[in-house]
């Protein structure tokens, strides 16, 4: 028997536990998935956001976990009722359930059904769905037998990867030869133009620290993001993914130094073999040499060294990624109304 139990908070203790052990078994779920990450984010950024945890069951079994938020927008008629999954696309990548892939189906069929005999909603908006792990597929399946409407269905934006199948040569020679040329060339130059490079990663428990110096270098960086950067809330939710994830090196702190000084930086989430480069910065004084460019080569290469599988650019289809031979991976959003 499938049973939906829906919650107010994030779990503790052995319920807790048991979404943890499905993100580890869903093949396309992400840090961004686990009750640590959306836990930090509701207490930083969505704190003003009512929050449901729903579980599915199969006869007491945990076998999937959609978190979703409301959020209320003004329109003629009054307020209207847009509900979403939690985390949000302003700092969160991949969105979405989590469940093994033979549990979607009936995860999916779940949810819809709560969703359709529940009147406190206007929109339902799934957006942040990667491609390749089905959840589109089956919430248009579950819409339709619910009579719900797919009012949009659309490719809200991508992530650009890099499958790492060896070691950082095997990486290298998989690159079209001008690709190779060219992340060689710049390296080289930046070191005898510079003086020498080196790629640190900032000890655990210096990351915090940090991390305020990395968000300046950032708004520095990106003229067009600085305000971004600059926010206050924006600080404190970099601090709660330091406390929260840098102890076990989840999120990393890397800076590249150039004659000894510290010339670019990321800030990178780490977990079940896949590495994410979730946020850069360089010094503009030295833009000409591109560091930021550099640096992240220098990831890919320690990436390559600890066996990880994936290098993910995650969102964003900027220029620069594909010069590392990423590819994308399509994020789908449906627009869920009422017939």
């Amino acid at each position: 028997m499938i049973e939906l139990r829906t919650h107010d908070r994030i779990p503790t203790g052995t319920d807790r536990g048991e979404w943890e052990l499905l993100v580890e078994q869903d093949p396309t779920a992400s840090v961004f998935q686990t009750p640590r990450y959306l836990g930090a984010w509701h207490r930083t950024l969505g704190s003003g956001t009512p929050l449901r945890v729903h579980t599915v069951h199969r006869d007491g079994r945990l076998v999937g976990v959609i978190v979703d938020a409301n959020d209320l927008h003004g329109a003629p008629s009054g307020p209207e009722e847009i509900r979403r999954f939690a985390g949000g696309t302003e700092v969160t990548d991949y969105l979405g359930p989590v469940a093994r892939p033979e549990d979607r189906s009936d995860v999916a069929e779940a949810y819809i059904a709560n969703l359709a005999a529940d009147v406190d909603w206007d929109e339902f908006v799934a957006g942040g769905l990667p491609r390749d792990s089905g959840w589109a597929d089956v919430f248009r399946r579950s819409a339709a037998d619910h009579g719900l409407i797919i009012f949009a269905d659309e490719v809200e934006d991508v992530c650009p990867r890099i499958a790492l199948t060896g070691d950082h040569d095997d990486y290298l020679a998989s690159l079209p030869g001008r690709l190779r040329q060219e992340l060689t060339r710049k390296t080289r130059k930046l070191a005898r133009d510079g003086g020498g490079i080196e790629l640190i990663e900032v000890p655990p428990g210096e990351v915090a620290g940090r991390l305020d110096a990395f968000l300046d270098q950032a708004a520095e960086s990106f003229p067009e993001k600085a305000g971004f950067f600059r926010r206050d809330d924006m600080h404190a939710w970099f601090a709660a993914l330091a406390e929260e994830f840098a102890a076990d090196r989840v999120l990393r702190l890397h800076e590249l130094h150039v004659g000894g000084l510290p010339a670019a930086s990321t800030v990178s989430l780490v977990s079940e073999g896949e590495w994410g480069l979730y946020n850069s910065a360089f010094d503009p004084v030295m833009a000409s040499l591109a560091p930021g460019f550099v640096i992240v080569g220098q990831l890919i290469e320690a990436a390559c060294a600890e066996g990880v599988r994936v290098f993910d650019l995650l969102r964003g289809d900027e220029a620069y990624k594909y010069r590392f031979g990423a590819t994308d991976r399509p994020l789908d959003r449906l627009t869920i109304v009422r017939s």
